[in-house]
């Protein structure tokens, strides 16, 4: 008995030491592994392909078809290799696999795809399920398509709502992915077709069907063709409910479909959330107790995205304040915010910065009743959308449209991109005067940021429009008599309490209504008013700078005495800057 014992102790021991070598040797076995190509098409006719093997240890290849062979079907290191394909025996198509084993390495295979006699276009997946909503990344699906005749790919929407709405132009197909067509050969083809797919916003599952149309062939009308079609079936949305629990899932698919960077715990109650408050029964501004409890303020920080703003923020019902910002690639997208936040009624701060926006959708306006700040800073816009207008948002105080830049560019007379349409936000105002009234000419505002866009030439004086009147003074008290004194100087953004219009390649002179502007001190005018892009040239290759710009404030101590006491610490002189006098 020990004598059998010690025998199968020692097979043991001797299995284990073949086994270590062979894990020895697999290791040791170089991962390069390549093949020339992974799909091959065929007419009915059959015949040969070559593929090339690019190895660094030994491999084997088999075949899982008996009208497939490969010679040879094994060897070491790079070796080209002879597919053979028998003739087809039926007028349908079939599919065939050679796989290659390398040593060591995980399989790699080469699909083989027969069209039957006559012509086909042939779909290896006929069937696509999608998720209802991804990252932009992963919203694409590829169909291998295996034809010997040209086609044209059209989209059959299968979809309709309860109201009678067909739900289209959810799969599209960008140019660049179009399969091209060799017409001058024979043989059929294999193309690789990305279609990208976009979210469901619907609460229902939605169905199109991909159709592949054959074009006429050298002038003369396609042949019957024996067609696969695509049946694409998406995953409908969640449904959002009108209450607190439906407010929680709305943020969540947000910051799913944003790629927010910010955390959030879906197994946490929603007020323990970093990004969220709610509306409690002691808020002053309560919309009604059945807010108590709903979203108040959301926000989302880094993002990743390429579209405009997730269709489930119309789902925050008592939305207050909405802030996204810091989008990836910002200076690469061009996207139209579509209407869904319009929906808003109770919506009064909004935070759209560095999102990518060239546009803001025409009905923008029915914010226009609740919406009190806008900050629309560094997105792509070329001009200030028209939109935007004090008649539309009679509410709105504070407005922030700083950094509009897309590309960084000191010198506009030499900048390789259009100033109109790549650069970002540009007006010349000497060849548009009126082109920025709808801003300065906005009595309402009493905050407006301008900073670091691509405004140029001489600031409107807007001489001869209304001047200052004794009522307007009221807020200021008896110290701006001055304004009464010259009726010229036009009474222009009246309320404004902070003004800025820094970095920009503004030349000419700084016109009386700024000069004078009973609140020009509040603004830090030498930081944040006079101070353009360092080292700026214009359009015509002018250094940017105001022509007059004050070297002292004397000029408007003496036309407001009572301000020196405001603005200076007695004693000093009063030549000095304010920021100096300040020290």
């Amino acid at each position: 008995m020990k004598h059998l014992l010690k025998i199968a102790l020692g097979l043991a021991l001797c299995l284990g030491l073949f086994t270590a070598c062979d894990d020895d040797e697999d290791s040791a076995a170089v991962s390069g592994f390549s093949l020339s190509k992974t799909e091959v098409a065929a007419n009915a006719e059959g015949g040969k392909e070559t593929v090339t093997v690019s190895s660094e240890g030994e491999w084997v290849a088999k075949s899982s078809e008996p009208w497939l062979s490969i010679s040879p079907a094994n060897g070491f290191g790079n070796t080209e290799c002879v597919i053979t394909i028998d003739e087809a025996l039926k007028n349908e198509v079939r599919e065939a696999e050679i796989r290659f084993i390398p040593k060591g390495q995980a399989p790699k295979v080469i699909t083989v795809t027969q069209l039957g006699y006559g012509k086909m276009i042939h779909v290896k997946e006929a069937e696509v399920n999608l998720k209802a909503s991804d990252v932009y990344e992963k919203r694409y699906f590829e169909a291998i398509i295996t034809a010997n005749v040209s086609f044209k790919i059209a989209y059959e929407w299968l979809t309709t709502t309860e109201e009678g709405v067909t739900l289209e132009n959810w799969i599209s197909l960008e140019k660049k992915n179009e399969p091209v067509f060799n017409l001058e050969s024979a043989r059929p083809q294999t193309y690789k077709v990305r279609f990208d797919w976009k979210m469901n916003p619907e609460w229902i599952e939605r169905r199109a069907k991909i159709n592949f149309e054959p074009m006429e062939q050298n002038g003369k009308s396609a042949e019957e063709v024996a067609i696969t079609p695509i049946l694409v079936t998406q995953a409908a949305s969640p449904v959002i409910t009108d209450d607190r629990a439906g407010d929680s899932l709305a943020i969540l698919t947000i910051h799913e479909r944003l790629a927010s960077d910010i955390a959030i715990n879906s197994s946490e109650n929603m007020m323990y959330w970093d990004n969220v408050s709610l509306w409690k029964r002691t808020d002053k501004e309560l919309p009604g107790p059945e807010a108590v409890g709903r979203v108040r303020s959301v926000n989302f920080g880094t993002i990743t995205t390429k579209e405009s703003l997730p269709q489930e923020v119309r789902y925050l019902k008592y939305l207050e304040t909405f802030q996204v910002y810091g989008n990836a690639n910002t200076m690469l997208l061009s996207i139209d915010l579509e209407n869904h936040i319009c929906e808003l009624e109770y919506l009064k701060n909004l935070q759209i910065g560095g999102y990518g926006l060239v546009s803001l959708p025409e009905d923008f306006d029915r914010l226009g009743n609740s919406l009190e700040s806008l900050d629309l800073s560094a997105n792509n816009f070329t001009g200030v959308p028209a939109v935007l207008t004090q008649n539309n948002f009679p509410k709105l105080k504070s407005l922030i449209f700083s950094g509009n830049r897309r590309w960084t560019v000191s010198n506009l007379k030499d900048s390789q991109y259009n100033k109109d349409t790549e650069l970002g936000f540009h007006i010349n105002m000497d060849e548009n005067p009126t082109e920025i009234d709808q801003l300065f000419l906005w009595d309402n505002l009493e905050e407006l940021v301008l900073s670091y866009n691509y405004l140029e030439g001489t600031l409107p004086t807007y001489e001869g429009r209304t001047s200052w009147q004794a009522d307007d003074l009221k807020q200021y008290g008896d110290t701006l008599n001055y304004l009464l004194q010259h009726p010229e100087i036009p009474k222009i953004l009246p309320n404004m309490k902070r003004l800025t219009l820094n970095l920009n390649f503004f030349t000419g002179k700084i016109p009386e209504w700024l000069r004078f502007h009973p609140h020009l001190l509040d603004w830090f005018p030498e930081v944040l008013i006079f101070n353009q892009q360092e080292m700026g040239q214009d359009s015509k290759g002018t250094p940017v700078k105001f022509s007059d710009e004050p070297s002292s404030f004397t000029y408007y101590f003496d036309a407001y005495p009572l301000y020196k006491q405001k603005y200076e610490v007695e004693g000093e002189d009063e030549t000095l800057k304010p920021e100096e006098q300040k020290k």
